[in-house]
């Protein structure tokens, strides 16, 4: 993950521009030309992602962690480090870290270091560098040429000429295999590809032998070649492999030559077969290869494949990780598109059924489009969409995105399109952090998004979740917008979930006691509180039920223990669901309101409550409650002696001026003063 600044200006005349991985150089116009073929997420040539890489070359662009992001041709900006590079490059919606470039479907691992080409790209964890082609064509010993964000203040490696720092984009043999060779599954082969029957052996000039499998080339080392029997080659011209596909097609099969197992590929990923699930695919006939050519392939499909279980002839379409199951007409919908026959345990293993991953989707009856990002949806207007870069957009039926939730998930870090704030998602609520905030959480990666979605998110206090002070280690549960620090006996004892790096002013802005209706379960004893008004009240077994059992969320003894109120204080509106009787609460006094109060007050939520709750509550309010007649307005101060009613000068006077409407029959009840 590495980042720069603008350090100089770009030289008149024409930038080179590396070529196929075969080791040929177009000269072609300065990087200010290079054109939009692809669209965002889209589709995008090998020799279009090595012109937008050279374009940050030619701005003179600085690795930095604390500058501004960098543009695109296009003016999509990314972050300026090695993850955004290569994200920049492959044109994604977004900037990736190497953390989740490693993690990411949209990517697979190649078998070889000798398998890529120009466009594809080394990761390790910490690290990634687009390959722009061999040095040496007929020994790939002699190492690449790439394109690499390195270090603060220093501008991109890359093939062409030394950077400011003296340095070309260039690793060694060595360097390379501390790597492992991924390819970008939206990567396309420039021009039409050399046709050559599947499962061919193929040899170029310089001796090097490929299998295709699936269309692609694999490259075989001289010991895989022999394992395989020497299989007769076939002489084909230098360049050839270059120019191939590099994506195996679906429904291809395989055997590994060293244990017979049969895997069926999908979508860049690998399922294997057992005996009786090859066969009931009717055992179509399995290409040996090396072990190492499925070791890389993933376990879940790329976006928009298509899988189909035999059996139950059920459809499934996998996008951002997770799968859908289609019924007849939504299929038909999509346009009825191929499908690979896989068993029930390759889609069984597919187990989200919400995107994990950020995605766009595209309702195909409304043509609604909608940002998913942390298993949220976002519907974006047309000008959102066009600010976003207008990236590619999966056709799904409607039920596929109304699966996905409205708030992001927790431990999403989302970016504001707009002005590049960066907000924080935990437990429903969002956080703005501030740039040392957001450089202490280590610049987690982010997802661009529009302002109107940042704006959907209304909450500011988590409901649930576990937050963990990155400079303590502390660790606190969040209830419903109240916070309880956590011992290391209580947190071990709560299961040590999952707990979310958060800075202090996340955890600052939280109280000590829940909201309203908060349930809490001591998992001490498994008692259950109700909150009310600040306030526990301990329900009984027949109470809880008398509620509906509603979800109770596990606490420490000492959270239940923290909450001393016992009488709900401030104004709130309580029913008791066994009568239905529905009592205005101020200040731990009660009044039963008939129906045309009730209706006169507006009608507000009320809390369902025992009736052992209601009667915990007197008749007379704290002192200096004051209370405002909803019918005349006239305001009065209540004390132990009764009612005053203010004067406009009295109540002006007043430091505290909150006052809770009330009916005149409420204020009846209090004896004037």
């Amino acid at each position: 993950m590495r980042i720069g600044r603008l350090r100089r200006a770009v030289t008149a005349g024409t930038a080179l521009v590396v070529g196929a991985a075969g080791g040929t150089v177009a000269a072609v116009l300065g990087a200010g030309a290079a054109t939009a073929a692809s669209s965002v997420g889209g589709p995008i040539t090998r020799s279009e992602t090595l012109q937008r890489s050279q374009y940050w070359v030619d701005r003179g662009f600085t690795y930095t962690q604390t500058g501004t992001w960098a543009p695109d041709p296009q003016g999509k900006t990314y972050r300026r480090d090695c993850s955004g590079l290569v994200s920049m490059a492959w044109h994604l919606p977004d900037s990736r870290s190497t953390r989740t470039f490693l993690s990411w479907s949209g990517k697979q691992q190649l078998p070889s270091l000798h398998d890529l080409k120009a466009g594809d790209a080394v990761l390790r964890d910490g690290h990634i560098e687009l390959f722009a082609r061999w040095v040496n064509g007929n020994r790939h010993e002699d190492g690449a040429y790439v394109y690499s964000f390195n270090n603060p203040g220093e501008t991109v490696q890359n093939p062409n000429a030394v950077n400011n720092y003296g340095k070309i984009g260039k690793d060694t043999w060595g360097e390379l295999n501390t790597y492992i060779p991924v390819r970008y599954n939206n990567i396309a082969d420039d021009g039409p590809p050399p046709g050559s029957p599947d499962n061919s052996v193929l040899r170029e000039p310089n001796g090097a032998i490929s299998l295709v499998v699936g269309g692609v080339p694999f490259h075989l080392t001289p010991a895989e070649y022999a394992e395989l029997g020497s299989p007769p080659s076939t002489a084909v011209p230098e360049g050839t492999f270059a120019s191939m596909p590099g994506i195996i097609a679906n429904g291809t099969y395989v055997r590994t030559a060293g244990d017979g197992a049969i895997y069926v590929i999908a979508g860049s990923a690998k399922y294997h077969l057992n005996p009786s699930e090859y066969a009931a695919l009717g055992a179509p006939p399995a290409r040996n290869v090396p072990a190492r050519l499925v070791a890389g392939l993933g376990a879940v499909p790329a976006d928009n494949t298509f899988l189909r279980d035999p059996a139950s002839t059920a459809i499934y379409q996998v996008v951002g990780g997770a799968k859908y199951h289609l019924n007849p007409s939504e299929y038909a919908g999509l346009g009825s598109p191929a499908a690979t026959n896989v068993p029930a345990g390759f889609i069984a293993r597919v187990t989200a059924s919400v995107p994990v991953e950020s995605a766009f989707m595209r309702d195909p009856g409304t043509t609604a489009i909608y940002q998913i990002v942390g298993g949220a949806r976002y519907h974006l207007s047309p000008a959102e969409y066009s600010a976003m870069g207008s990236p590619a957009a999966i056709n799904v039926p409607a039920g596929f995105i109304n699966l996905t939730a409205t708030v992001p998930r927790d431990g999403s870090f989302i970016r504001d399109i707009t002005d590049g704030a960066i907000y924080q998602i935990v437990g429903g609520a969002k956080y703005h952090l501030s740039p040392s905030e957001y450089s202490a959480l280590d610049s987690a990666p982010s997802t661009n998004v529009p302002h109107g979605l940042i704006l959907s998110i209304t909450a500011t206090l988590p409901s649930s979740g576990y937050l963990r002070n990155p400079d303590s280690g502390a660790i606190y549960q969040a209830v419903n917008g109240a916070k309880y620090h956590l011992s290391a006996a209580e947190y071990a004892a709560l299961g040590s979930p999952g707990a979310a790096n958060v800075p202090v002013g996340f955890i600052d802005r939280l109280g000590t006691v829940p909201a309203d209706n908060s349930f809490l379960r001591d998992i001490s004893d498994t008692a259950i509180y109700q909150i009310v008004g600040g306030a526990k009240y301990h329900l009984t077994p027949a109470e809880f039920a008398a509620l509906g059992g509603p979800a109770a969320v596990n606490v420490p003894h000492g959270f239940a223990a923290a909450i001393t109120g016992t009488r709900p204080a401030g104004s709130l509106f309580l029913r008791d669901p066994v009568s239905t009787a529905i009592y205005q609460v101020v200040n731990g006094a009660k009044f039963h309101l008939n129906a045309a109060e009730y209706a006169l007050l507006g009608g507000p939520a009320a809390i369902n409550v025992p009736a052992g709750l209601l009667d915990l509550l007197g008749t007379q309010p704290t002192d200096g409650t004051l209370l405002r007649d909803v019918e005349s307005t006239a305001i009065y101060s209540i004390t132990a002696a009764g009612k005053h009613h203010l004067t406009p000068a009295e109540y002006a006077a007043l430091p505290d001026q909150l006052t809770t409407n009330v009916t005149a029959r409420f204020l009846a009840t209090f004896p004037d003063a």
